[in-house]
């Protein structure tokens, strides 16, 4: 039982690392194009859920190639992501 559960675990977390990478890599190619990711890091953990989502909505109206669905895996990863993300701000 207590293998199951720990093989359960690793599963979970890494499942949460690959959504993590695969949300990053979305920010940076989605966004990157009109400003570096270091204006986004800069930003990282100074901001609010709402602000990031207020920020993304903004940026698909000046252009972002982002569906509904992209901008908000982007605002949700922008908002736990934490400064220096090894992810976005290399």
């Amino acid at each position: 039982m207590f293998i199951v559960v720990g093989l359960y675990s690793l599963l979970m977390l890494a499942s949460l690392v690959y959504a993590q990478a695969s949300a990053a890599k979305l920010t940076a190619e989605r966004c990157s194009p009109c400003h570096g990711t270091e204006r986004i890091c800069d930003r990282l953990g100074k901001r609010t859920a709402d602000v990031w989502q207020q920020t993304v909505k903004r940026m698909v109206s000046n252009g972002a190639k982002l569906t509904q669905e992209e901008a908000s895996t982007v605002s949700e990863y922008l908002t736990i992501a934490k400064p220096g993300s090894k992810h976005l701000c290399k």
